[in-house]
């Protein structure tokens, strides 16, 4: 991850600490609300299945600090769904959900990492993190 990443990253998470009076890992509730809504729309649960509305849900709940939408989001933005394909903007949410430790984007991140050693690690960090998610 870039300094830049890190830095908008650090400010976002504060920022949204400060305002929802939670610790920064925390998302607020709203935007786990909108992460619930938004894979609704996308995959058509009760709603008509809009991609494009899902897209934009879930960069509200990335933005709101949702690790699960990093993710999500991300594979869409690299597979063009609901929107341009952007690699660039799909790796950094794939970064920032690795950051928040989310298993599959440590996976994910693992199976495109061309260093065998730092490979291994982020599986590693990825069976940790899977080991001691919130059940």
């Amino acid at each position: 991850m870039t300094m830049t990443a890190l830095l908008l990253a650090c400010m976002t998470a504060c920022m949204l600490a400060a305002h929802a009076g939670a610790a920064p890992a925390e998302a607020p509730p709203d935007a786990r609300s909108v992460y619930q809504l938004a894979l609704k729309v996308r995959n058509g649960e009760g709603v008509p299945a809009d991609p494009v509305r899902a897209r934009e849900l879930l960069t509200q709940a990335a933005q709101g600090g949702v690790a699960p939408a990093m993710f999500v989001l991300s594979n869409m933005l690299a597979a063009g769904e609901g929107g341009p394909l952007d690699a660039k903007e799909a790796r950094r949410w794939l970064e920032m959900a690795g950051d928040l430790e989310y298993p599959e984007a440590l996976q994910q991140l693992a199976m495109t990492e061309p260093d065998p050693r730092k490979a291994e690690l982020l599986m590693r960090q990825a069976a940790h993190a899977m080991m001691h998610r919130e059940r």
